[in-house]
């Protein structure tokens, strides 16, 4: 490991297909480089200067890691956040969380995280945050390598998504060499590699370096990082206990979620001192959209699962997030998962 140095109702299929170009493909725009138009109203000796903040000052308590996977043949950012009380007992080890799609999420959560710690209303068990993502030269394509990296293998894609990264390129939204890297992932997903990943090379890593309950490991994804973590929890595996399932981006019937769900129920394996917290947006669920036929449909099937057909012991829950969308309820979602997973008292 590296440290550097530093919604009206859609009407029609092209509406719904133009939605989810804009909203899940178009990667944002960088505004680096750009001259500050202060229209000639700043007067007087003062100007504006523009330069690149201190990570350290937006960030202070954050640890920033780059690490290359053998498994996965990719590099990847870690930015590792300890709970407030870290340095006060050093024999003291805590439960650590892994958050993925870094590169949106770190900004976002990050500044609760210490303190919600505190939070007298939602207090929460003190953890290390850790999310993973992609450092400076690849942040740019974090769009569709996640879809690599969080697609199990196998996993059915409609056909409305492959037609929206076309949408998306033509609109000029994305550079046709891009949406061609985008369709490659598409049919390329390594979910498989990048849990080995997180569970071989990554979390061996940060055991060593930080006091970790090795008995208390979390994960948390959303939208097709839902879908990860869903993988994860119906894989069983041996590291990650606390899991959490943003709206995950099961595409209905066809996805591999419920083939391997069938699996491991028919191998009665004990699922017990594990927990699956699955949330969904209101609109998500209530609103005419992409996101209501495709990926409520699935998720709501995949709870459907898991209450009809159980996996033995494993402890299942469930939030409506009310008023968000696909693209709004990412963060209330997270602060849903911790309520569930790691509330203190």
């Amino acid at each position: 490991m590296a440290t550097p140095k530093d919604r009206q109702p859609v009407s029609s299929l092209s509406d719904m297909i133009n939605d989810a170009a804009l909203a899940a493909l178009a990667p944002p725009k960088s505004a680096a480089g750009r001259a500050l138009d202060t229209g000639g109203s700043v007067a007087g000796p003062f100007e504006l200067t523009e330069t690149t903040p201190s990570f350290a000052a937006l960030f202070p308590a954050t640890r920033y890691f780059e690490i290359d996977s053998k498994i996965a043949g990719a590099r990847f950012s870690a930015w590792v956040t300890p709970p407030a009380q870290y340095d006060a007992d050093p024999t003291q080890a805590y439960p650590i969380v892994y958050q993925v799609d870094g590169n949106l999420f770190f900004p976002a959560t990050t500044p609760f995280h210490q303190p919600g710690q505190g939070d007298s209303m939602s207090p929460q068990l003190p953890f290390i945050l850790v999310s993973i993502g992609y450092n400076i030269a690849e942040s740019h394509a974090w769009a569709w390598l996640r879809v690599r990296d969080l697609l199990p293998p196998g996993e059915e894609v409609p056909e409305i998504m492959r037609q929206a990264v076309d949408m998306t390129v033509q609109a000029g939204l994305m550079p046709r060499e891009d949406g061609d890297r985008y369709l490659e992932m598409f049919d390329n997903p390594a979910a498989d590699k990048f849990l080995a990943f997180l569970e071989q090379e990554l979390h061996p890593q940060l055991a060593k370096a930080y006091r970790i309950d090795a008995d208390n490991v979390g994960l948390w994804g959303m939208s097709y990082g839902g879908l990860f973590a869903a993988y994860v929890a119906i894989k069983r595996s041996d590291l990650f206990k606390r899991i959490g399932a943003a709206s995950p981006g099961i595409a209905g019937e066809g996805s591999r979620i419920f083939e391997l769900y069938r699996e491991a129920l028919a191998t009665q394996r004990d699922y017990s001192e594990r927990h699956l917290h699955v949330t969904i947006s209101a609109r998500e669920l209530a609103q005419p959209s992409i996101y209501q036929w495709l990926l409520a449909r699935g998720t709501t099937q995949l709870l459907a699962e898991t209450s009809q057909h159980p996996l033995p012991g494993l402890q299942v829950s469930t939030e409506i997030i009310p008023l968000e969308s696909h693209l709004s309820g990412g963060v209330p979602a997270w602060f849903s998962f911790l309520r569930a997973c790691y509330t203190r008292g």
